[in-house]
């Protein structure tokens, strides 16, 4: 198997916020002038905990598509394309095309656990559009189980969700303890978060919070050894376009 990236919790980017309100472990820090890990047309991703509530003030975003997932509490948000405040709970989601320009605030409460992933679906195209928002609950979801597995669909497949940013599939995978094996097209870059549980991955121990990234074009093999939850993000593994990370 072609690892790109294997990390650890304590090996990604630890950033409190707001005297600790916050804690973000981020699989793929903020591009900046020592280089960038990011990849595909993914460039930022943040685990982050509320150990507060606390709100990132308004602040503007130009460009790239942001998306939000709650996995536990809630957020409020808030973004000058709507002017309303609106509230998203557990099991939802959040798509900000930010085209233009927007400035948005967000409001997480206490006890809150969330992903933003911010992918590049190419800004010399993007930034010429109007800003989109919007939330979906967990009940927009399509869910499917079978043979141990149960799959949550976000974006691509089974899923209606507009996306601006071509070719990325979304799925969170809840995995009974067992064997399972996985067919991966070799275009695509497969990026792996495991929010709970332990497994192997073609024989490499994924942990909670863990972050395997791999390329092969080869069936995978997972051995669940705890009932394990699984965050999935597929993507191209070349664009043709000029990705935002290229100017670092």
């Amino acid at each position: 198997m072609s690892r790109l990236i294997h990390l650890k919790k304590q090996d990604q980017e630890l950033m409190p916020l707001f005297n600790g309100a916050f804690i973000e472990n981020k699989p793929i820090p903020f591009p900046n002038s020592k280089g960038t890990t990011a990849y595909s047309n993914l460039f930022y991703w943040a685990h982050l905990e509320a150990k507060e509530t606390a709100e990132f003030p308004l602040h503007p975003h130009e460009g790239f598509e942001i998306m939000t997932f709650i996995f536990k509490g809630s957020l409020e948000h808030f973004d000058t394309a709507t002017k309303v405040w609106t509230a998203l709970d557990k099991g939802g989601m959040q798509v900000i095309q930010t085209g233009s320009g927007v400035k948005h605030a967000e409001r997480i409460t206490k006890g809150t656990e969330l992903f933003q992933i911010w992918f590049d679906p190419d800004f010399s195209k993007s930034m010429l559009k109007d800003a989109r928002y919007k939330d979906y609950p967990e009940s927009t979801f399509e869910t499917q189980t079978h043979k141990g597995k149960k799959s949550t669909f976000y974006i691509g497949n089974n899923s209606s969700i507009y996306c601006e940013t071509m070719g990325i599939e979304i799925t969170k995978i809840s995995y009974k303890v067992g064997m399972y094996e996985e067919s991966h097209d070799k275009d695509f870059t497969y990026s792996y978060y495991l929010l709970a549980g332990k497994m192997k991955v073609n024989g490499s121990l994924l942990e909670k919070d863990g972050f395997l990234v791999e390329n092969d074009n080869k069936d995978i093999q997972l051995e669940v050894l705890k009932k394990s939850d699984v965050f999935l993000v597929k993507s191209p593994s070349k664009v043709d376009y000029k990705r935002f990370i290229q100017r670092y």
